[in-house]
């Protein structure tokens, strides 16, 4: 039997560590009993959203952090021309989130490119505000080097996931007059595999529905969507009862 075991879509190792998270973001956000939902894309209330300050209170409500003080700015950015053989790997961020003093207080920042893709603007608002929503909190499992990871992580266990794992790649055909090309662009920190992981974890924690998880995933994603599902379910048939007594010690965490 243990020659057609399947295989989650990450290392065995990278599979405790997302264990291992979503243990301690269970702690620090005091969340044992809650069952967060799924958000998919085709979201009526997400549909309805015709601006970023629409779109970014939907998330906020579903991050339980509506009245969390917080100023939103977009950043006007320019795509850079690059020769037609080219490939060009753009990785600037997306978003950024920080505490400008009492004058302005937080606020979180996104880039105006995004507003042609809004799914994608989803993806950086929940990891943003999942920023907001630990700062203070410690450092997770891994150390203080696996911060932007562990965000990227509790975007997904805030119900987030399948927007984080379809926007973490894209690729893009551009043209400018004589010149043409294709672009790609990478977000987050998590690969598209441990984002479908962490979705699948999320998923079973609470109850989600698993089918419409993975249709609403881009299709080379479904089946990780799938493996990584039932290698949770085989490794980890108790998942909350594996989380509440997991020592997180064992991952430098005090």
């Amino acid at each position: 039997m243990g020659l057609f075991k399947v295989a989650p879509p990450v290392p065995k190792d990278e599979l405790d560590w997302l264990v291992a998270c979503f243990a301690w973001l269970r702690r620090v956000l005091d969340d044992e009993g809650r069952k967060i939902e799924a958000v998919l894309p085709g979201n009526a209330a997400l549909a309805e959203a015709t601006t970023a300050s629409e779109l970014f209170a939907i998330v906020q409500q579903q991050c339980e952090m509506a009245d969390w003080p917080c100023h939103l700015e977009r950043i006007e950015d320019e795509q850079s021309r690059s020769d037609p053989a080219e490939v060009q790997l753009d990785s600037r961020p997306l978003g950024t989130f920080s505490y400008e003093g009492e004058g302005e207080g937080y606020v979180i920042r996104y880039s105006a490119s995004l507003l042609r893709k809004p799914d994608n603007l989803v993806a950086t608002f929940a990891h943003e505000l999942s920023h907001y929503l630990l700062e203070g909190r410690g450092v997770p499992p891994g150390g203080p080097d696996l911060v932007e990871h562990a965000t990227d992580c509790c975007a997904a266990y805030l119900g987030f996931g399948v927007f984080l794992a379809n926007s973490a790649r894209h690729f893009e055909q551009w043209t400018d007059g004589a010149w043409q090309g294709w672009r790609s662009s990478a977000s987050g920190y998590l690969s598209e595999q441990a984002l479908v992981t962490a979705t699948a974890l999320a998923a079973q924690l609470n109850a989600h529905d698993a089918d419409a998880i993975e249709a609403q995933l881009k299709p080379y994603l479904q089946r990780d969507f799938r493996r990584a599902s039932k290698a949770i379910a085989r490794d980890y048939p108790a998942l909350r009862d594996t989380m509440a007594d997991l020592d997180l010690r064992a991952w430098n965490f005090a």
